[in-house]
């Protein structure tokens, strides 16, 4: 005998979907949480933006370590290791942190407090406008903002080299730009959550940051075959930007590899647009060198980009008057070649 279900009574006892809870605003220390905090785009953490008085900032909270709290059943032993290896990432991340401070260049978006709040550990920062411009849209301005913008970010990175720091996530994304009213440009440079001092860089299995954007040592110490990482990490990864920034495109590499350090590493040196002016091409060269040692630092980088301005202004009039005496020649006159013969 088959099985005959009543619809009604299952529609019935069908459990009704609850509507989402109201969120409700709470206090992270001194913060207040007036949204959920969100992980899109970061596996590592959840962020979000807090107020504290009449100021909106930005909260990042990390997912790991996550401090053993009494809730946690552990035993002691176990329970006094994590607390320990939450101490000391703690007193690290301190460290980065009030060193970045002291490289602030007014560019820098730094840490305003770094705590631990029960479980978690947090950081706050100022809240940088959402109206950022599209970086690609960058490579469509003139020569002159396009330099600008380059200085701004040679000067900041070389503050932060000055301080041994590695920015190590140097990427279009964490590169905000805001065109002002005048017509030229601000810059904020953001996430410093892969950063490191170079003589205490991470282990191999924790470097972080965006692949397409690896300087060649950075994958050699990843597979064992480097011992040491320095600023001319972030220099390579800013060459490769700059090129973007100047042409819209990266260097272009043979289809049979996936990235610019592969590239390099394995002998073919990636091909710069060649459109660009000789002393940007030298620039890129240099910034892109395999060795580290034989790569510009970000000094040099903002020491060559001060003198580009005549250059570039040099190149500017040398094109204009190249197309004046273009246009002011007499216009040719077609004819027709012809033998006696032809003519007769």
């Amino acid at each position: 005998m088959a099985l005959v279900i009543d619809k009604r009574l299952t529609e019935e006892h069908k459990p009704q979907e609850q509507p989402p809870a109201e969120f409700q605003p709470y206090n992270i220390g001194d913060y207040t949480l007036k949204a959920p905090l969100t992980s899109n785009k970061s596996g590592f953490s959840k962020w979000g933006f807090c107020w504290k008085g009449d100021t909106e900032f930005f909260i990042k909270e990390f997912l790991s370590p996550v401090y053993p709290d009494d809730s946690v059943e552990l035993n002691s032993a176990l329970r006094e290791k994590r607390i320990e290896e939450c101490i000391h990432w703690f007193e690290q991340k301190s460290h980065i942190y009030n060193t970045i401070v002291a490289a602030q260049t007014g560019n820098l978006v730094v840490p305003v407090s770094f705590f631990k709040f029960k479980s978690r550990f947090y950081l706050v920062t100022q809240k940088v406008s959402e109206n950022a411009m599209d970086f690609a849209i960058l490579s469509r301005f003139d020569m002159e903002h396009k330099l600008i913008v380059m200085k701004v970010l040679a000067n900041s990175f070389a503050r932060l080299a000055e301080h041994n720091i590695v920015h190590a996530d140097v990427k279009p994304d964490n590169l905000l730009i805001k065109q002002t009213n005048g017509g030229f440009f601000t810059m904020k440079i953001i996430d410093f959550d892969a950063s490191y001092l170079a003589d205490f860089p991470p282990d191999p299995d924790e470097i972080q940051g965006d692949t397409v954007y690896y300087a060649p040592e950075t994958l050699l110490y990843i597979i064992g075959e480097c011992n040491t990482l320095t600023p001319k990490v972030d220099v390579f990864a800013m060459g490769i930007i700059f090129h973007q920034l100047l042409t819209g495109a990266m260097p272009v590499i043979k289809p049979e590899y996936d990235y610019i350090y592969e590239s390099i590493l394995s002998g073919d040196e990636p091909r710069l647009d060649p459109s660009l002016p000789e002393h940007y091409r030298r620039l890129l060269n240099g910034m892109l060198q395999k060795e580290p040692e034989d790569r510009f630092s970000m000094q040099q980088v903002f020491d060559m980009l001060t003198d580009f301005r005549e250059l570039d202004r040099a190149d500017a009039e040398a094109a204009s008057a190249a197309a004046a005496r273009k246009a002011d020649a007499p216009a040719q006159v077609g004819f027709i070649s012809a033998t006696d013969d032809d003519l007769w």
